[in-house]
């Protein structure tokens, strides 16, 4: 049996990525715990070492790196709580919901480039037949170029556009199934948060897409890697574009200060009060398997994928491509680090800020960015978009004395009878 190289460098990468990202959320987990207690000057978790207090080396405690596995073995043996008056079927649903499309939206990531496979052939025994010579039993794979991605499609950077944008319906089957109005309006939130954040995130893709003139992925991270010191990262073209991408990239994981869907101060805890156990776990592991699609989507649109100076396109080699592995998983932790660091130092919008922001600032930067940089490639000029970025950061300076503030949404509610009412006559 002879099989094509490029499915068998697919399958292998889906096997190894996929547990690493699982793993990796696991431990991202401690590390968001580690960056909040550096934040707020605490220690953090540090108690619960990976023999879990047995044997002789209980004193032990490995720097707490224990403490992912003791929560996911405490989120196993909880208790499976159902309130009553759920629609139970989409009650128990909606986790699904959330966690597959986080779990295939990565799929089209060129983790490694182009890596030339020399072929391998693996043979288990003889299969004996009768009246003739015994005949080899395995497998042969074929030689030829892939790429270190599980799909290589021609609509790469559109199917993870798509894909991520479908776990904003496992939150709201969820908050719709729980009978419960905190859920609810933690459900609407979302639904109005991921809708507005989706406009500028799309306009910001379709400004890469007219640089690169393709939608392949690997297209897209090949024309960021043509210069050795990393020169030619649409970061350097489009630095407004890339701060806006990742802000959206934020609001579209439901990460702070964006997480109005889940806020403890004002919905106790949003669209999963009345979840626990594993389907409390199968949400919290789609948002951060979610930041990790986002991460790497941000590093394949601004940061140049898996490029880094001293790496180019034409090192197609088996060390080649783990390395170019290695540095692409290496942005996307850095990228994670950054998220985590946002959350604890900025605070959580209002929603009527969250809203405003989307629709009165990013929406119109994002469409006069897009204006722009058509112009830029119909005149044959994209290289020197970054003047046209600056430009933009002028215009938006001059501009923003000409917007109007619209109404007071902070303004004082006269309390008939209260003391602190002014006086009537």
């Amino acid at each position: 049996m002879v099989i094509e190289a490029q499915l068998f460098v697919s399958s292998i990468t889906l096997m190894v990525i996929l547990h690493v990202i699982l793993g990796g959320v696991a431990y991202g987990i401690l590390l968001e715990r580690k960056i909040a207690s550096y934040v707020q000057d605490r220690i953090g978790p540090n108690r619960v070492g990976l023999t879990f207090g047995f044997g002789d080396s209980a004193k032990k405690r490995h720097f707490g790196l224990g403490q992912p596995l003791a929560d996911g073995i405490k989120f196993l043996v909880k208790e499976d709580y159902n309130p009553r008056n759920v629609d139970k079927w989409l009650f128990l649903l909606a986790p699904a919901m959330a966690v597959v499309p986080a779990m295939i939206a990565w799929a089209i990531v060129p983790w490694g480039g182009v890596y030339e496979f020399p072929g391998w052939t693996h043979w288990w025994g003889w299969l004996p037949v009768i009246g003739g010579e015994p005949l080899p039993f395995g497998f042969q794979v074929a030689p030829g170029s892939t790429v270190v991605a599980v799909a290589d499609i021609n609509i790469g950077v559109i199917y993870m556009l798509a894909t991520g944008s479908l776990a904003v319906y496992g939150i709201v089957v969820g908050a719709w199934a729980a009978n419960n109005k905190f859920a609810f309006f933690g459900g609407l939130r979302a639904t109005a948060q991921m809708l507005s954040y989706e406009i500028p995130m799309g306009l910001m893709v379709l400004v890469v897409l007219l640089m690169v003139g393709s939608a392949r992925a690997t297209d897209i991270v090949d024309s960021q890697a043509l210069h050795t010191w990393a020169l030619d990262w649409n970061l350097w073209h489009q630095p407004i574009g890339a701060v806006l991408f990742f802000a959206c990239v934020l609001a579209e994981s439901n990460r702070a200060p964006f997480d109005l869907a889940e806020c403890e101060s004002e919905l106790v805890g949003g669209y999963h009060t009345e979840y626990s156990s594993m389907k409390f776990a199968l949400f919290f592991l789609g948002e951060y398997i979610h930041m990790v699609g986002g991460c790497a989507f941000f590093a394949i649109l601004f940061l140049g994928g898996w490029h880094a100076p001293g790496l180019t396109a034409d090192a197609t080699g088996l060390g080649p491509a783990l390395l170019k592995t290695g540095v692409f998983l290496g942005k996307v932790v850095a990228l994670l680090a950054i998220m985590m660091w946002i959350r604890w130092t900025l605070p959580r919008f209002r929603f009527d800020q969250l809203m405003r922001l989307a629709w009165r600032s990013l929406i119109p930067l994002s469409l006069l960015i897009l204006l722009m940089t058509g112009v830029f490639v119909f005149l044959g000029i994209e290289r020197y978009v970054l003047l046209g970025n600056l430009g933009i950061l002028i215009v938006m300076i001059a501009a923003h004395k000409l917007v109007p503030p619209g109404p007071s949404v902070n303004r004082r509610v006269e309390l008939q009878g209260s003391r602190f009412s002014a006086p009537t006559t």
